[in-house]
C-alpha cells in the first residue's frame, strides 16, 4: 500500500539515469508527431495534395481548438482516475494505438481527394491525431511532474526529456525531407510522405511500449487521486476557475499563448521559407533544419550549468532573446540586400544561427517547463489538490489554441502575398515575385521574432523562485503530515 509519507520520501530520494531515460524516451512521440505535423504537414497539404494556404490553416486551427477544448477534461480525469496502474498510466496504453495510426493516415491521403472532400477528410485525421496526443501526452507530463520533488532534478528531469525530443525530431526530419538522397523534387512525390508516416507509426509504436512499461516501477513515486464532490463538468469549472487565480500559472499561460501565436506561424513557414525566400539547395535546407532539431544537444549542457547558478526564470527569458535576435535578423539583412549572394557564406551563416537560435530555445525551455512543475505544486499550497494534468492542461490549451491560430495566420498570410497553391505543378525552382518572396521572409522571420520578444517580458510576472519554492514544500510536507487543508481564505 501506497501511503503519503512513503511517497513523499520517495520523490526526495534522486533518479536514477535508466529511470529518467526511460520516462525521457517518451517524450519523442511529441517529437515525432509535432515535428511531422509542424514542418511537413502544412507543405504536403499545400504543395502537394494541393489545398489553398487558407484552408489549411483552418484545419490547422480547428483541430487544434478542439483538441485544446479536449484538454482540460482529458486533464480531469487522468487527474482522477484510480486504478491498479495508477492515474496516469492507463491513458498512455490505450492512446498509443490510435496515434500511431492517425499520424500514418495524415501523410496517405488519397490522390484522388481533392477540394472540400480533400478538406474534410484531412480536417477529421487532424483532430483524431491531436486529441490522442493529449491523450498520452498530459499524462505523461503529469508524470515527469509528480516524480521527483527536488527543485533542481526536475530540471534535470525536463532535460532528459529535450535530449530525446531532439533525437527524435532530427530522425522525423531527415526521414521527411528524404534521407541523404533527398531533393527538391523529393519533397513534392506522394511516395515520400507515405514511407515516412508509416515509418513514423511503428516506431510511435514501440517509443509509446518502453516509455509506458518502463516507468511503471515509478508509481509508488507518484501521488494518489484526490477525488472532489461534484459532477465532472463542475469540477471542470472549479477547477479552471482555481488554476486562473494561481498568477504564477498567468504568467505562464500568458506567456505560452504569445509565444505560440508567434512561432506557430514561422514553423509552418519553415520548409517554404527555406526553399523559396533563401533559395536553398536541398543539402543546405535539410542541414539548416536538422542543425535546428539537434541543436539541444549543444544547448542542454549549458542549461544544466545554468540551473545551479541562476533562477530558472531569469535563464528562460534569456534564452528566448537569444533565439529572437537569431530569428530576426537573417532574413532582414537579406532583404535589405546586406548579404552576398555566396552559398558558402550563406550556409555556414544559416547552420550556425540555427544551432545558436535552437540552442538559446532550448535553454529558455528547461527553465520553463521547470517552472510549469514548481507552480503546480504551489497550485497544491494554494487549493489542497494534486491537480498536475489540469494545470498543464490549461498550458497545453493556450499552446494549442495559440499554434492554431498561428498556423491560421501563416495560411491566410501565404494566399496574401499571392504565394501559389500549385507550386509542386511548377517544378523545382518556380519563379516567384520579388513581393512574394520578400513578404514571405517578413512572415516567418522577424515578424514572429518580434512578437517572441513580448513573450519573454511576460515571464516577468512569475515570482516563484528557489527560497519561495522550497517553503512550499516544506508547509505542504507539514499540511499532509497534520491532515490539515489550505486555508479558506486563499486567494
Amino acid at each position: 500500500m501506497i501511503t503519503v509519507d512513503s511517497g513523499e520520501a520517495a520523490r526526495r530520494s534522486k533518479l536514477s539515469l535508466a529511470t529518467k531515460s526511460l520516462y525521457g524516451v517518451g517524450e519523442m512521440t511529441q517529437g515525432v508527431v509535432t515535428t511531422g505535423l509542424t514542418y511537413l504537414a502544412f507543405f504536403y497539404l499545400t504543395a502537394v495534395c494541393g489545398m489553398s494556404g487558407t484552408r489549411a490553416g483552418i484545419l490547422t486551427f480547428i483541430a487544434l481548438l478542439i483538441d485544446s477544448i479536449a484538454d482540460p477534461l482529458i486533464g480531469l480525469l487522468s487527474d482522477n482516475t484510480r486504478t491498479r496502474l495508477g492515474r496516469r498510466h492507463p491513458y498512455l496504453l490505450i492512446s498509443i494505438i490510435p496515434l500511431s495510426l492517425s499520424f500514418a493516415l495524415v501523410f496517405s491521403i488519397p490522390s484522388d481527394f481533392t477540394g472540400l472532400q480533400l478538406f474534410l477528410y484531412a480536417t477529421i485525421l487532424m483532430l483524431v491525431l491531436r486529441v490522442c496526443l493529449s491523450i498520452f501526452y498530459l499524462p505523461y507530463l503529469a508524470i515527469g511532474a509528480e516524480i521527483s520533488d527536488d527543485y533542481h532534478e526536475r530540471s534535470s528531469i525536463v532535460s532528459f526529456r529535450m535530449f530525446f525530443w531532439s533525437i527524435s525530431a532530427f530522425a522525423c526530419l531527415y526521414v521527411g525531407l528524404g534521407g541523404v538522397n533527398g531533393s527538391s523534387a523529393t519533397l513534392l512525390h506522394r511516395s515520400n510522405y507515405e514511407r515516412f508516416g508509416w515509418l513514423s507509426a511503428a516506431s510511435l509504436i514501440v517509443i509509446g511500449i518502453v516509455a509506458t512499461f518502463g516507468t511503471m516501477r515509478q508509481i509508488p513515486r507518484l501521488h494518489q487521486a484526490h477525488q472532489r464532490p461534484g459532477a465532472p463538468i463542475v469540477q471542470l469549472i472549479r477547477e479552471m476557475r482555481e488554476i486562473f487565480r494561481n498568477k504564477s500559472f498567468v504568467a505562464l499561460f500568458t506567456t505560452a499563448l504569445i509565444y505560440f501565436v508567434a512561432q506557430g506561424t514561422a514553423a509552418v513557414l519553415a520548409l517554404d521559407a527555406n526553399r523559396y525566400f533563401w533559395d536553398l539547395p536541398s543539402s543546405v535546407n535539410q542541414s539548416v533544419l536538422l542543425a535546428l532539431v539537434l541543436s539541444p544537444l549543444i544547448g542542454l549542457p549549458f542549461a544544466r550549468l545554468l540551473q545551479d547558478q541562476v533562477e530558472k526564470r531569469t535563464f528562460a527569458i534569456g534564452g528566448a532573446l537569444v533565439f529572437c535576435v537569431c530569428q530576426f535578423y537573417p532574413p532582414v539583412l537579406r532583404i535589405f540586400g546586406l548579404l552576398p549572394n555566396d552559398w558558402e557564406y550563406l550556409s555556414t551563416l544559416l547552420v550556425v544561427n540555427a544551432v545558436i537560435s535552437g540552442a538559446g530555445l532550448v535553454i529558455s525551455g528547461v527553465g520553463f517547463q521547470s517552472m510549469m512543475a514548481d507552480a503546480a505544486d504551489q497550485h497544491e499550497y494554494l487549493f489542497g489538490a494534486r491537480r498536475e494534468a489540469v494545470f498543464l492542461s490549461g498550458l497545453t490549451f493556450s499552446v494549442k489554441s495559440a499554434s492554431g491560430l498561428g498556423s491560421l495566420i501563416a495560411g491566410i498570410a501565404l494566399d496574401a502575398i499571392h504565394f501559389p497553391a500549385d507550386i509542386a505543378s511548377r517544378g523545382a525552382h518556380p519563379h516567384l515575385a520579388v513581393s512574394t518572396v520578400h513578404g514571405l521572409g517578413w512572415v516567418s522571420g522577424p515578424l514572429p521574432a518580434a512578437i517572441t520578444a513580448l513573450s519573454a517580458l511576460t515571464m516577468l510576472g512569475y515570482k516563484l523562485n528557489k527560497e519561495k519554492y522550497q517553503s512550499i514544500k516544506q508547509a505542504l510536507s507539514e499540511r499532509k503530515r497534520a491532515g490539515a487543508l489550505p486555508p479558506a481564505d486563499t486567494p
